[in-house]
C-alpha cells in the first residue's frame, strides 16, 4: 500500500509539471512582451500589475492597434470621393526647329513655320461630384464601419493578452505551491530518517524500518528538482508575457486563493451577446456587406459631376521671355460645365460584382449565426466549468482538513512508539496528495474565472497604451 501511494505520488508531481510544460511554450506565441527592460532587484508585481505590463508591451495587441490606424485612414480615403479633387499641370517647351506647315499650290505654295522658340502652357482643373447615386455615401459608410470593426478587433486583442497574462500569473502560483509541497515533504522526510536513526541506536526500531526511510528520502528529491525546474520555465514564460526578459524574478504578492465568483447561465449568454467583440465585428461585417453590395448595384445608374477649368497659353523668342512680345502672345481662357456619365454596357461586369456582393452579404449573415450559437455553447461550458470547480475546492478543502488531522495522530503514534514509519508515511503522503490537490485545483478556478471573463467580453474594454514613436 505504501509503495503504491509513494509511487502515484511521484508520477502524479511530475504530471502536474509535464502537462503544464505544452501550455506554458504554447502561451509563448500567444503573447510575448516587447520591451527588453533591466533592473537591478526584483520588483513586486500582483496579478494587476501583470495585466497591465502584458497591456504595456504586448506585440499582439500594438498589430491590432495599427490595423485601427489603418482602418482609418481607409475612412479618410472613402471621404476623397465626396470631396472636389484640384489639379494642375503645365509644360514648357523649347522649339530647337519650329514645325511648319505647307500652303497649297492654288495659294502660292510654299513652307511657313509655326509658332515661336518657347510654348508654355498651364491649367488648373476642378471636378467635384455632385451625385453618384449613393456610391459615395454608402462607401464613406462602409470605411467607417470597417473603421469600427477595427477597434472591435483591439479589444478582441486585449481580451486574449489579458487571459494569457491571467493564466501564466497563476501557473507560477501553482508550480511555487507545488515546490513548496515538495520541499516541506522531503523535508518531512528527513526528519523521519534523524527519528528513525535515533530509535535504531537505541534498538527500538529494525534495520528495514531504518533503510525504508533512507529509500524515503531519496525517493522524494526527484520530485523536488522536477517541481523547481517547472516553477523556474512557468516564471521564464510569465517574464516572456509580461515584457520582463532580463529583469530578476518578479515577486509575485497576490496569493493562489478562492475568491468567489458567479453568475447566471442565462445573463451569462445575453451579456456575451452583447459584449463579445467577434459578435460585434460580425454585426459591423454585415451591415458593411449590405452597404458593398448598395454600391454595386449603384454601379448601372449615371454619375452627375461639375468641372471647371482655367488655362493659359503663351509663346515667345528665348530672348523675349518677358516683356511686351510675351505679353502680346499669350492668351488665358476659363470654362465650366457639368458631365453626365450614363454606362451602357459593362461587359456584364456590374452584373457579376452584384452577384459576388449578394453572395458575400449571405454569407456574413450565416456566420454570424453560427458565432452566435459557438458563444452559447461557450459561455454554456464555461459557466458551468467554474461552478464545477468551486464544489472540486470545497470537496477537496475539507479533505485537507481530515488529512492534516490524520498526519497529526500518526505522527503521535510513531513518536510514541505506537505505530510503524510506514504508517506515517501513509498518513504524509495522502496528505501531499489533498495539498497538491487543492493547488491545482484552484489554479484551474482562478484560470477558469479569467476565462469566463473573457468569454463574456468583460476585458475587452478600454486600453490605454504607450505609443512609440
Amino acid at each position: 500500500m505504501a509503495y503504491h501511494l509513494e509511487t502515484s505520488r511521484v508520477s502524479r508531481f511530475r504530471r502536474v509539471g509535464s502537462a503544464l510544460i505544452p501550455a506554458i511554450l504554447a502561451t509563448l506565441f500567444v503573447a510575448s512582451g516587447a520591451r527588453e527592460t533591466r533592473a537591478t532587484a526584483p520588483r513586486r508585481l500582483s496579478l494587476e500589475d501583470a495585466v497591465r505590463l502584458a497591456l504595456e508591451q504586448n506585440e499582439t495587441l500594438r498589430i491590432a492597434l495599427e490595423d485601427e490606424k489603418q482602418a482609418s485612414g481607409a475612412v479618410k480615403e472613402a471621404w476623397a470621393g465626396a470631396l472636389p479633387t484640384i489639379s494642375l499641370q503645365g509644360t514648357y517647351q523649347g522649339n530647337f526647329k519650329k514645325p511648319a506647315f505647307f500652303a497649297p499650290e492654288e495659294f502660292g505654295g510654299g513652307k511657313f513655320e509655326m509658332g515661336e522658340d518657347v510654348e508654355v502652357q498651364g491649367a488648373v482643373r476642378l471636378d467635384q461630384v455632385l451625385y453618384a447615386f449613393g456610391r459615395v455615401g454608402n462607401a464613406v459608410k462602409f470605411a467607417n464601419i470597417y473603421q469600427e470593426m477595427a477597434s472591435l478587433g483591439v479589444g478582441s486583442a486585449r481580451s486574449e493578452v489579458v487571459y494569457a497574462a491571467s493564466e501564466a500569473y497563476h501557473r507560477v502560483l501553482l508550480m511555487r505551491e507545488v515546490a513548496d509541497i515538495q520541499r516541506r515533504s522531503l523535508e518531512q522526510a528527513q526528519s523521519h530518517l534523524t527519528d528513525v536513526e535515533e530509535k535504531f541506536a537505541q534498538g527500538t526500531t529494525s534495520r528495514y524500518e531504518l533503510l525504508r526511510a533512507e529509500v524515503e528520502v531519496k525517493n522524494r528529491q526527484p520530485g523536488v528538482i522536477d517541481a523547481d525546474n517547472a516553477l523556474a520555465l512557468s516564471m521564464q514564460d510569465l517574464k516572456r508575457v509580461l515584457g520582463l526578459d532580463g529583469e530578476p524574478d518578479p515577486l509575485l504578492s497576490t496569493p493562489l486563493e478562492f475568491v468567489a465568483f458567479g453568475v447566471g447561465e442565462e445573463k451569462a449568454i445575453l451579456e456575451a451577446l452583447s459584449h463579445r467583440p467577434e459578435i460585434l465585428q460580425l454585426e459591423l461585417n454585415v451591415q458593411g456587406r449590405e452597404k458593398v453590395l448598395a454600391i454595386e448595384k449603384a454601379g448601372v445608374l449615371p454619375t452627375i459631376g461639375l468641372y471647371g477649368q482655367v488655362a493659359m497659353q503663351g509663346q515667345s523668342k528665348r530672348d523675349q521671355l518677358t516683356g511686351a512680345f510675351y505679353d502680346r502672345n499669350r492668351a488665358i481662357s476659363a470654362s465650366a460645365g457639368i458631365a453626365l456619365t450614363i454606362p451602357i454596357f459593362d461587359g456584364f461586369r456590374t452584373r457579376g460584382k452584384v452577384q459576388q456582393a449578394r453572395a458575400s452579404l449571405r454569407r456574413s449573415e450565416y456566420e454570424l449565426e453560427r458565432a452566435r450559437k459557438a458563444i452559447r455553447l461557450e459561455v454554456t461550458k464555461a459557466v458551468q466549468d467554474l461552478e464545477s470547480l468551486k464544489r472540486e475546492y470545497e470537496s477537496q478543502s475539507a479533505t485537507v482538513s481530515l488529512a492534516e488531522e490524520t498526519f497529526a495522530i500518526a505522527r503521535t503514534r510513531f513518536r510514541n512508539g505506537l505505530s510503524t514509519h510506514l504508517e506515517l508515511t501513509d498518513a504524509e503522503m495522502a496528505l501531499d496528495f489533498a495539498r497538491t490537490n487543492v493547488a491545482e485545483t484552484l489554479y484551474r478556478y482562478n484560470v477558469a474565472v479569467a476565462n469566463l471573463e473573457r468569454v463574456l467580453g468583460r476585458t475587452s474594454g478600454d486600453i490605454e497604451i504607450s505609443e512609440e514613436e
